[in-house]
């Protein structure tokens, strides 16, 4: 499991002795978090596969398919927003374990190997959220500005992933022409990279 990478059994013995840990059934369809809801708890998916849903405007939303095991956004506990980037369903029936915030901050983070493994983390997260600036350097092809852009709202490389918004719109967010758009669709769609 994520952030628990590494520790000692007796640690991990230790972990269970202090921090509650709540191990959670969901039936296919159910519904865990919402998008904009406080986030309040870690979110361990240990089994079955999920919808990951994020709302950027009315005219563009992402939805992604991912399978377990992952850790849900650990994130948003801490920083300037606290809350849900995504809403996250079950797809089919699955076996969540769930950790207040307030057993994380109370017990979690005493293991050092639990506090390192939470900072690596949140660190290739911030790295994520800036790749655009490994490419400042070079001109980028329209294609490239446009995976890039479509990239940065998804939690996994791997999965399915569905974008929906309109040419107009996704043609204002890359700062280029529909015709453009359409273009480099038809163009990434030949190398499969699209469907």
């Amino acid at each position: 499991l994520p952030l628990f990478q590494g520790i000692s059994r007796d640690d991990l013995l230790r972990m269970i002795e202090r921090a509650r840990f709540n191990f959670v059934s969901v039936e296919t369809g159910e519904l865990i978090t919402e998008q904009g809801k406080s986030a309040s708890q870690l979110i361990y998916a240990l089994s079955g596969t999920f919808q990951l849903t994020q709302s950027v405007s009315d005219a563009f939303r992402v939805t992604e398919i991912l399978d377990a095991p992952f850790i849900f956004e650990p994130e948003c506990l801490f920083g300037k927003s606290l809350t849900w980037r995504h809403t996250l369903q079950a797809t089919v029936d699955a076996q969540l374990l769930n950790i207040s915030k307030s057993e994380v901050v109370g017990h979690l983070m005493d293991f050092y190997t639990f506090r390192l493994s939470f900072l690596c983390y949140l660190s290739c997260h911030a790295d994520h959220l800036h790749v655009e600036t490994h490419f400042l350097n070079r001109q980028l092809s329209l294609s490239e500005t446009m995976i890039l852009f479509l990239s940065k709202y998804l939690i996994s490389p791997t999965g399915s992933k569905t974008f929906y918004i309109g040419m107009n719109h996704l043609a204002q967010y890359l700062s280029t022409s529909r015709l453009s758009v359409s273009k480099c669709l038809n163009d990434l769609q030949r190398e499969g990279l699209v469907r």
